[in-house]
């Protein structure tokens, strides 16, 4: 596990919350943000997505996140857009996983920042569990092009 800084206790208890039978691999803070988030990788082709400030979780696949849509075939929740965006783009980037189980939660304020600070703090995430070096600049390209590619397409 990968705890630098201290993260927010409503991170920690809305991941013991929402996963009670895991323990995050890894907890981090994205690089110039007051975003952090609590991950578990697991062995399912899904992503399970919480974000304690807004109570709110949803599951997608790389299949079903292509139509903006959930595991159970209803629309992607607008804030989990760029969540989905940013892995079906660094799976494009050949950084792809099976499946996880994560909360963020931050201090950011709510908003078109707020959403936008979700795709980096996941795009952040991805780039340190597969060993590819990120800056700051580089993961807002990178939540840009998924807003014009991905968010504003829907």
């Amino acid at each position: 596990m990968n705890i630098p800084g201290d993260p927010p206790m409503r991170l920690l208890m809305t991941f013991q919350e929402q996963f009670p039978a895991l323990t995050p691999d890894w907890i981090m803070q994205a690089p110039g943000r007051d975003m952090w988030v609590a991950a578990a990788f697991i062995d399912q082709p899904s992503f399970t997505i919480g974000v304690a400030d807004l109570d709110a979780r949803t599951t997608f696949s790389y299949r079903s996140a292509k139509t903006y849509t959930t595991v159970l075939n209803r629309p992607l929740p607008a804030w989990a857009r760029y969540p989905a965006g940013v892995l079906l783009a660094l799976r494009d980037q050949g950084m792809e996983s099976t499946g996880l189980q994560a909360v963020l939660a931050g201090g950011e304020p709510r908003g078109p920042r707020y959403l936008h600070a979700l795709g980096i703090t996941l795009a952040s995430l991805w780039y340190h569990i597969h060993n590819r070096a990120c800056t700051p600049d580089s993961l807002i390209d990178l939540v840009e092009q998924v807003r014009r590619d991905y968010v504003e397409m829907e």
